[in-house]
Formats: structure tokens, sequence, C-alpha cells
């Protein structure tokens, strides 16, 4: 069929319309099918901590809780160092008992480990026994003592049947009584050391087993009733009056510590810190691989140093771990002085714990408004605390009332 040019004219351009309406149909269906994103949770009037942590109070309110700030500010605070330490006994200051011969311990039944002793007391009864070679022969020296006396009690009484017949003479009488006396007391000697088996004395000599020194218990190692042989350990015993302190202090700090420089030594509990002084250690071999002061321990970097502290309420125990802060010193040899650091400090009554131990304090952001900001502690130097973030300079922090703010803030205050 023939078409005018014209009239094909129309026909394409109607065909590229047609074409174009159905792409276009495609890509909006496209479109319209695509998912809309959803999100798995929405807050709803999100709020900040620094809002959530914020208080208003009424001055009267200020008043009778009776808060006062401090500016935050930065000082020169002591370099120091926190390390672990551990309590040893005092070299010297702790013995063990030993049995001094062979024997039966007797008493010493409530002996146990922790409990404090004085000097003098009596711990022990050792009832000494005989040789080993004769403990085989008990029984057969009994058996042969009583043949014996037998014989000397015929003998005996024969001597004295002669003499009433006029047939026996008085000496043969005699010696046959002393005859007899003898073999009693051979009897009564087998009987002793067959008793002192079973730890009976029989009326013997126990030799009573002394404390050396007052102290506390540290182990013991046998139990009444016990046969024990010469050497055979019983107890340990060591005193707390004084006790050492071991710090493994970093082989680069060694030269900043003052060889007569005191340490401040804590409690992991929580206790009352105390000064302790620094010894001169004698050469000592521990599990740990200690040796003199200064001595490095292979692997760790460290060395071990010692310093001696009054235990006289018996509060520290051999074994126990510490914590202890090392003041360093500003010269290579720790004579120049006592190094410093500049630092974020607050007192320590601003500092705040909650229940899970995080560190808070109160900063007046207004006037009667205090806000609750987590900070972070570096170190305690005296009653100051080293803040290392948390804080800036300059602002004010709640001192006395505090934990009055804290309360309020809970609903544990009124």
């Amino acid at each position: 069929m023939y078409f005018p040019p014209f009239t094909s004219s129309l026909l394409v351009a109607a065909r590229c319309l047609a074409l174009t309406s159905l792409l276009g149909g495609m890509v909006a269906c496209g479109k319209a099918e695509k998912p809309k994103a959803v999100s798995p949770a929405e807050v709803e009037n999100p709020v900040k901590e620094s809002d959530l942590t914020t208080i208003v109070i009424t001055a009267d309110a200020e008043k009778r809780l009776g808060i006062k700030t401090v500016a935050i500010k930065t000082d020169n605070v002591q370099a120091t160092r926190e390390v672990g330490g551990e309590i040893q006994a005092v070299p010297g200051q702790a013995v063990t008992i030993v049995a001094p011969v062979q024997g039966t311990l007797r008493g010493g039944a409530s002996l146990t480990a922790g409990q404090r002793v004085r000097q003098g007391q009596t711990l022990y009864s050792l009832v000494p026994l005989p040789p080993e070679r004769d403990l085989l022969t008990l029984d057969q020296g009994t058996t042969q003592a009583r043949t014996q006396l037998q014989v000397a009690q015929a003998r005996l009484q024969r001597a004295e049947e002669l003499l009433a017949d006029r047939a026996g003479s008085v000496r043969a009488r005699d010696d046959a009584r002393a005859d007899v006396a003898l073999a009693q007391r051979a009897l009564a000697d087998a009987r002793a050391r067959q008793g002192a088996m079973n730890g009976n004395t029989n009326g013997g000599q126990a030799l009573p087993i002394k404390a050396p020194l007052s102290g506390v218990v540290q182990r013991v190692s046998v139990a009444p009733g016990s046969v024990v042989t010469a050497n055979t350990v019983l107890v340990e015993l060591a005193a707390l009056n004084k006790v050492w302190v071991r710090v493994p202090l970093f082989v680069g700090d060694l030269r900043r510590v003052g060889k007569e420089q005191s340490v401040t030594v804590r409690p992991l509990n929580g206790g009352a810190a105390r000064q302790a002084r620094a010894v001169e250690a004698p050469l000592l071999s521990t599990s740990a691989g200690t040796g003199t002061p200064g001595a490095g321990t292979a692997g760790t970097g460290t060395a071990d140093v010692f310093y001696e502290l009054d235990n006289t309420n018996e509060a520290f125990r051999p074994g126990e771990r510490v914590a202890v802060d090392v003041t360093l010193g500003s010269g290579s040899s720790a004579t120049g002085g006592t190094a410093t650091t500049a630092a974020l400090t607050i007192p320590a009554a601003a500092l705040l714990y909650d229940a899970s131990g995080g560190q808070w304090v109160y900063v007046r952001t207004k006037p009667r408004q205090y806000t609750r900001q987590r900070v972070e502690v570096q170190r305690a130097v005296g009653n100051q605390i080293v803040i290392s973030r948390g804080v800036q300079a300059g602002a004010e922090v709640v001192t006395d009332g505090a934990a009055e703010l804290f309360g309020t803030e809970f609903g544990g205050s009124h």
C-alpha cells in the first residue's frame, strides 16, 4: 500500500511517541516498586547525658546542703609510679621449728595456720623414742626382762625357804633380793620404752617444743600423736611486727629512685596507707627469681627493691598483694630533687563513685545549677586527685555537699 511522504512521517512520529510512553511507564513502575528503607529502631526526643545529669536547686537548698566549690587548676605534682608489691616476712624473723630427736608428739591439737602464738608458748610435747635399731627388739626385751624377774623371784623364794630350814645363809637371801630388785627395774624400763611408742611417758620426761618468737603460724606440718624422726619440720612461724614489701620496679626507673627514699603502701581493699622505708636486702632466692636490690628479673624488664613496713597491729600478712606509690626523682641518681609534672587536680572530696565504679564530679555550670560529669582518674597525690580527662581547667567542682547532690539526684536525699 502506498502512503504519501507526509503520512509516513506522522506514522513514524506516532510510533516513537508510543515507544517513549511505554519506556517511561516501565521506569515509573520500577521506581514505585523499590522498597523504602526502614530503621530497626527509633529514638524519640533523644536527650544528651549532660541534660540527664543536671540538677537545679533553690538558694535555700544550696545553703542547707552546705555546697562549696573550688576551681580546677593545673598544678605541678610529683612524678610517681603506682606498682604492685608483695608482703614478705623479714628474713631472720621467719623460723622453722623441727623435732630435736626422734619421738612421739603430744599436744598441739588446736594449732592451726594463721593462729597467733607468744614467745615461750609450748606448742608440742615430744616423748623421746629409743634408736631405730632398738625399736625392733622392744617386745623381745620386755619378754626377756619379765623372764629374768620370774627367775630372780624363784631364787629369792628358794633362798628364804633354805634360810627357814637353817640350810641356807642370810647372805644368799640378800643377794637374791638384790637380783629381784634389778630385774624389776629392767622390766619397768622395758615397759616404759614400749609405752613411749604409744605416746605414753609412764611418768617419764617429755621435751617441750616452745615458740622462739611471737608471731603467726604459717604452716603446720604434722598432727598430734605422730611419730617423727629427728629434724622433721613441725611448724613454721613468722614474726609480723615488721614486714618487707617486695616491689618489682621497671629498670628504667631505678636511677630515679633514691636509696633512702620512702614509698606509700596501700592495701588493695582500700585500707589506710602507710609509709615504708627502703632497706638493703641480702641475697635472696625465691620462686619469683629475686636477687640483691636492683638485680634484674629475666624476661620482665624489672628489678626487685625492698622496703620495710611497720606492722605492729599485723594488718599485713606475708603473701598479700599491695599497691605501692613510688616517687621518682628528677636526676639520673635521684639526687636532683623530686620530678614534677603539670596536671589537672581536684580535691579528693570532689570525687564520687557510682554503683558500677564510674568516677564523677559535680560542676557548677550556672548559679544554683550543677552538672554531673564523668572523669577519668590518673592517680592520687596526697589529698589531691590527678584527672586525665573529663573536665577542664577553670571549671568549678563541688567539694562540700557533693555526696548530698548525688543523693538528691537519685532520690536518696530530700
